[in-house]
């Protein structure tokens, strides 16, 4: 199942959370100096990492001593959807360690991002000191909040793209460049395409499972398409799941690599005319990524567009 948006947010909200790290970012000295340095930022933001994690196994198994099993399964149900946690009153941020580092740089900025907006560390302290719930869409709003505001500290804000745009686009850019400043594949893809000026999309697939039907399934987890994408072709519309008689199967790296080799395919645009788009995909334990961008245009009289793959106007 495609997973719903995490990181859009109004022209307003944006320039909020942009001057809250660019304060940030200036008070960490953290601009240009890679990989993003995490620690520097948080200090500045005068927070600091539990030396003990509450996700930490034996902190649960001493909750449970002290409050019972049923306390014990109520505390690790919570813990067990979130991967980061912040303590408005210590300080304190509490990381998931069984994520890799990467995730974990991600996730130590995104909860410096609640902490740092002062419209949610206000209402975060209430919300602790009085045991309350955040309504729904004003929690979705806060963690979109503190997504945008993790992947502009943590890719300096344009300067992750400017370094990226030196190169010619293609799939090893944002790995490379990503792991500079710290960032896993995913973040590094998503960055990519969000800032770059091409028409270009990711999209970001569960890794293939077998199937006795057709072999193999992937399902589709998100698709980001960069701006000028968006004007150009409107949204990408993909089944939610890609089987090997799918137009993007090729692009899923064979059993055994980590890469598949660029292929095309076409797309019309808004006014019907088609394009011809070269794709590629990376995969980890975890995810396939497909990176597109637009290359050349076509005779729409001699392209037969496959099912399943289309824009939305």
């Amino acid at each position: 199942m495609i997973k719903p948006d995490d990181s859009s947010l109004t022209a307003e909200q944006y320039t909020t959370v942009r001057n809250s790290v660019i304060d940030l970012l200036n008070k960490s000295d953290a601009w240009g100096r890679l990989p993003t340095p995490i620690d520097d930022v948080m200090a500045a933001a005068k927070l600091k990492l539990a030396p003990i994690s509450a996700f930490d196994e034996g902190v649960i198994e001493r909750y449970a001593r002290k409050f019972g099993l049923a306390a014990k399964t109520l505390v690790k149900s919570a813990i067990d959807k979130v991967l980061g946690i912040l303590d408005v009153h210590g300080n304190i941020v509490h990381i998931d360690g069984s994520v890799n580092k990467e995730k974990q740089n991600f996730l130590k900025l995104h909860e410096t991002g609640h902490n740092e907006l002062p419209h949610q560390r206000g209402l975060f302290r209430w919300v602790q000191d009085c045991k309350k719930m955040l309504e729904p869409d004003i929690s979705e709003l806060f963690e979109r909040e503190a997504n945008i505001f993790a992947s502009i500290a943590l890719f300096q804000d344009g300067h992750f793209a400017k370094v990226t745009a030196d190169s010619p686009f293609g799939i090893k850019v944002p790995l490379a460049v990503g792991r500079k400043f710290g960032a896993s594949a995913y973040a590094s893809f998503r960055e990519y395409v969000r800032r770059n000026e091409k028409a270009c999309a990711i999209i970001v697939l569960n890794a293939p499972t077998p199937c006795n039907i057709h072999g193999f399934k992937s399902d589709v987890r998100r698709i980001d398409p960069s701006p000028e994408f968006v004007r150009r072709f409107g949204g990408l519309v993909l089944p939610e799941t890609i089987t090997p008689d799918s137009v993007m199967a090729k692009f899923i790296p064979a059993t055994g690599k980590r890469m598949s080799r660029p292929n095309t395919l076409a797309l019309e645009d808004r006014n019907k005319v088609v394009h011809e788009f070269v794709a590629e995909g990376f995969c980890t334990p975890f995810n396939v990524f497909i990176l597109m961008h637009a290359k050349l245009t076509l005779n729409k009289t001699t392209i037969i567009m496959p099912a399943g793959f289309k824009a939305s106007a």
